[in-house]
């Protein structure tokens, strides 16, 4: 009688199990569920979309300096490019400053400067004008004249870093939008 007694309950265990395991999807397919509650379905997996914590600033108006640094490398015969961008404007302290940078298989350099991301609520410690760290990979440079492209606001600002045995020079004629300081890296 236990034996039986025992079977009998572990099928209708089984049942269940196999019952409820079936019935996971109903809430995927109930459509109440799905526009009151902002859910959203990935496979059979239900997952509930985070409300947005976050905002874009446009960089309207803004003037950027570009801070330029080099490293040499060991033999000392190129260099590598990086620079330090900070905004005029101020944003929230826990905003990120978004770009894009590339260095081209010609090293052509080239910047296109996006907006701030900052929170929609700024728990910083005030507003602050932002920085970004700016490296290019494969930037081992020989002396001669390489083309710079930066983008901001639709605007686009060109010039030359010239790269001589002795100096890294900027060639850079503007004095808004987007400037470099100092013109001149000696090596």
């Amino acid at each position: 009688m236990k034996k039986l007694t025992y079977s009998i309950v572990t099928f209708l265990l089984a049942f269940f199990i196999v019952t409820g395991c079936t019935k996971k999807n109903d809430a995927i397919s109930d459509p109440k569920i799905t526009a009151n509650n902002n859910l959203k379905t990935s496979g059979d997996t239900i997952v509930k979309t985070p409300p947005d914590t976050a905002q874009l600033v446009a960089l309207t108006g803004d003037k950027i300096t570009l801070a330029p640094g080099y490293y040499q490398n060991a033999a000392g015969d190129s260099v590598g490019i990086s620079f330090n961008a900070v905004t005029t404007n101020r944003y929230c302290s826990n905003g990120l400053l978004k770009f894009h940078n590339i260095l081209d298989a010609n090293y052509n350099f080239l910047i296109d400067f996006l907006n701030v991301q900052e929170p929609l609520v700024c728990h910083g410690t005030g507003d602050i004008p932002m920085v970004a760290a700016i490296s290019f990979q494969r930037s081992n440079l020989v002396n001669g004249s390489h083309p710079l492209k930066v983008t901001l606001n639709g605007t686009t600002y060109t010039g030359n870093i010239i790269i001589s045995a002795n100096a890294i020079n900027f060639d850079w004629n503007y004095s808004s939008g987007v400037v470099i300081s100092p013109k001149t890296l000696s090596r």
